[in-house]
């Protein structure tokens, strides 16, 4: 009998496995329409909705969805009202593995069904392109044939313990137990899909009745909030309050099913009684997730008010995005991590800006003028600079070790040649801040300087600095004519030594200059040419 346990547990995990590979596959295939879908699908309520039912759908997992919500709300690009109608949307959407498993499950041979999906996909894995999407359409065949492969040995494992045990003197007298243990079970597999299809065999094979396999699954339903909440650990505010939303809605609701539940159950037996048992659950499923919308539906808007009074103080990150996306979906981490790109360049910018005393609002409001700016803003910053560029190379390194970490997780050649061309573009941007670091001490001591050599050198150090940050700017959003320019800059700085080098032989040939400005005036013009270029090299990645 020992190796019956063996065959459950071993099924279980195959079960488990089966989902786990189906997610990863639809996840590559179709991550980057579940993002558009969502960006162009929550202008209302209902929309946000019926995308959470949706992609919980195609997903085959409302865990997922729910941390694809997390992570878009994290990047911005969602409100909380509408990440709220999306789990609303998910709960409805994951009744449909439910159904699958009841339908397809326990009505058909699919042990024959899984080993020709199992044998289309795995065939067609091997000989796809190994960058088309064709590979990701067979292994999600492959997935399916899994979890049908899996959900075949439970059943038939729970037969065999049904019929060699003496079943009820181990059931729970009190339905709500089978409740808790649906929620512990969920909270330790992470799939209120994998725990339902348990109960389903159970009820299939006699071993738990009816009110003790819908008592089960309302148990689940509660379970699932634990992936939401270990996703927001550490995320922004927003995070947060989006998990708690799911855990109010998910824990209202199955509190108030338990305690209508033998009226629920009779409404179930009474309406569906022409359908088997495993089939009458996945309809209970739906009734009180339904049932559970409709509650919530009306009070979106008062729950986000609700929300919003609650985690006020946000923790200090140097980074803006990429601590607020989980690096599971892998699509949206390379979104948050552009985005994060950004943060890092709009941050360079400001420290060069700094360095050369120009306030950073007025250097990049549309127009402005360098000569102009050079003249009206002469005044010599007092700023903790060591602190700016400790902040630079804090958010450096946590670009560097969030991309190390996704690099595991991409798996095409074009997501994989976007992460290095982002390690390429963070080499140069910490190059860049580099460079200014060590000009600071130079920039100080240059700005007290009288002598008139002095002076223009300083100057000229100053324009260069702020031109190439202009352009730069400029050039971020796609400019052509900017690029252009950035690049004619580079050029004409790299071919400015023979004035550069004439004013510092008129330095160093003024009596009352001290020698050691020459050294520090040929060591600067070095480091505006690799800023300069830094900058320039990110624009042609």
């Amino acid at each position: 009998m020992f190796s019956i346990f063996i065959e459950v547990f071993a099924s279980l995990g195959l079960f488990l496995f089966g989902m786990i590979f189906l997610e990863n596959q639809i996840k590559i295939s179709a991550g980057n329409s579940f993002k558009s879908m969502v960006e162009n699908a929550t202008s209302t309520h209902f929309k946000a909705l019926l995308t959470g039912f949706i992609s919980t759908a195609i997903f085959q997992s409302s865990s997922v969805v729910t941390l694809m919500a997390l992570s878009l709300i994290g990047a911005g690009l969602m409100s909380l009202n509408s990440a709220i109608a999306i789990i609303l949307g998910a709960n409805i959407g994951t009744t449909v593995t439910a159904w699958i498993v009841a339908l397809v499950g326990f009505k058909m041979d699919i042990k024959l069904l899984s080993y020709i999906f199992i044998g289309i996909g795995g065939l067609g894995s091997v000989l796809a392109d190994e960058e088309g999407k064709w590979k990701n359409y067979f292994g999600i065949l492959v997935g399916f044939g899994l979890i049908f492969l899996g959900l075949e040995g439970m059943k038939d494992s729970f037969s065999v313990i049904s019929k060699n045990f003496d079943i009820s003197s181990y059931r729970f007298s009190n339905y709500y137990m089978y409740a808790i243990l649906g929620l512990v079970i969920t909270s330790i597999i992470q799939s209120s899909s994998a725990s339902i299809a348990i109960a389903q065999s159970a009820l299939f094979t006699n071993m738990i009745s009816f009110e003790a396999a819908a008592a089960f699954v309302v148990g689940a339903n509660i379970g699932t909030t634990v992936t939401a909440i270990l996703g927001a650990i550490g995320g922004i505010p927003y995070k947060k309050r989006t998990a708690l939303a799911h855990l109010i809605f998910n824990v209202s609701t199955g509190v108030v099913t338990l305690l209508i539940l033998p009226w629920l159950i009779w409404i179930v037996q009474r309406f569906a009684h022409s359908l088997d048992a495993v089939v009458q659950i996945a309809v209970f499923h739906t009734l009180f997730n339904v049932l559970g919308v409709l509650i919530w539906y009306p009070f979106i808007d008062i729950l986000t008010n609700f929300l919003n009074k609650f985690f006020k103080k946000e923790e200090l990150h140097v980074t803006e995005f990429i601590h607020n996306v989980s690096i599971n979906i892998p699509d949206l981490a390379l979104y948050a991590l552009q985005k994060e790109i950004e943060h890092l360049e709009d941050k360079i910018e400001e420290f060069a800006l700094l360095a050369i005393n120009v306030p950073p609002p007025k250097a990049l409001e549309k127009g402005a003028n360098v000569s102009k700016l050079l003249e009206e803003y002469n005044e010599n910053f007092s700023i903790q600079y060591d602190k700016l560029y400790d902040n630079i190379r804090k958010l450096e390194g946590e670009i560097y070790k969030f991309s190390s970490k996704l690099s595991n997780k991409v798996s095409s050649e074009s997501e994989k040649e976007q992460l290095n061309k982002i390690f390429q573009k963070v080499n140069y941007l910490a190059t860049a801040s580099k460079s200014i670091k060590d000009m600071l001490y130079d920039l100080d001591i240059f700005y007290s300087l009288k002598s008139i050599e002095e002076k223009d050198f300083y100057k000229n150090i100053r324009y260069q600095i702020l031109k190439s940050v202009l352009v730069f700017h400029g050039a971020r959003k796609g400019d052509e004519k900017l690029i252009e320019e950035m690049e004619e800059i580079y050029k004409r700085i790299s071919l400015s030594y023979k004035n550069s080098i004439q004013i510092i032989e008129d330095i160093a040939k003024n009596p009352s200059v001290n020698s050691h400005i020459t050294p520090m005036a040929i060591n600067d013009i070095h480091l505006v040419k690799s800023f300069t270029k830094s900058l320039r090299n990110v624009l042609f990645l």
